[in-house]
């Protein structure tokens, strides 16, 4: 593992240095090839994954006007660079997954299962309360943004109607 690629990734920022060493015990490293989905949409899952090298694609299918035509639509392209993680949804509530996450580039990435996980919140509550912290400022700003994003549509529609 490495920790000082860790200590810039915002989910486990707070962590002392024992705590990252604990925490990173319990990450796994996968590699996933060019175009090789690493999460797929409707599929079930309980992996949170960091990026560590690589590029990676999150989509969603988008519903056309005729209900059999669907397409994926890109909402944002992570590098390794943005220190970026994904998958939470997953790792909290074993749900089917909300979008599509595929590897633009050959990836590797640091990930952790919904058991493990649980397991370190319960033999190490700090780390747990820290990482369920930074996980819940996550969803709380995509919600922001997605509130956002709904506002303006209704809006285009309203003055759409409206002519």
């Amino acid at each position: 593992m490495d920790l000082a690629f860790l200590k810039k990734v915002t989910l486990v920022k707070e962590l002392t240095t024992q705590e990252l060493k604990t925490f990173s015990s319990k990450l796994k490293t996968v590699k996933y090839k060019e175009n090789e989905y690493i999460i797929e949409e409707n599929k079930q899952s309980d992996k949170l994954f960091i990026l560590f090298k690589g590029d990676v694609v999150i989509s969603k299918k988008m519903t056309m006007i005729d209900e059999q035509e669907k397409i994926d639509k890109t909402f944002i392209t992570i590098c390794a660079e943005d220190h970026a993680f994904f998958g939470e949804i997953g790792l909290l509530s074993l749900n089917k997954r909300t979008a599509t996450c595929k590897a633009k580039t050959e990836c590797s990435l640091y990930t952790i299962d919904h058991k493990d996980f649980m397991n370190i919140c319960k033999s190490n509550p700090e780390i747990g309360f820290k990482i369920l912290l930074e996980i819940s400022r996550k969803l709380s700003r995509l919600l922001d943004r997605t509130n956002e994003d709904v506002l303006k549509l209704t809006t285009a529609l309203c003055y759409a109607l409206k002519s």
